[in-house]
């Protein structure tokens, strides 16, 4: 019985030490790891600009759509021969 109680308390840390392990993707603590992340945290910046840049101009095209639209519907059709 003491060695279960035993074997239930060590599996919660080692549990843990597991789940924190997997949520950095297994990285190692070791220095050219830290050097990596800095670089790759530059990385993540120029990618941020970069996407920064991809929806605005998104959202530039997507408003020029809008108004086309909004013009469109503006616009009368004819109906049955004639002007509404």
């Amino acid at each position: 019985m003491s060695s279960l109680l035993l074997l239930l308390i060590l599996a919660c840390p080692l549990m843990m030490i597991f789940m924190m392990r997997g949520m950095h993707g297994g990285h190692g603590g070791n220095a050219e790891d830290g050097h990596a992340h800095s670089g790759g945290h530059d990385h993540a910046r120029n990618d941020s600009s970069a996407s920064l840049e991809e929806l605005r101009r998104q959202r530039k095209q997507l408003d020029r759509q809008i108004e086309e639209r909004e013009a469109e519907e503006q616009t009368p059709t004819p109906v049955g021969g004639g002007w509404r």
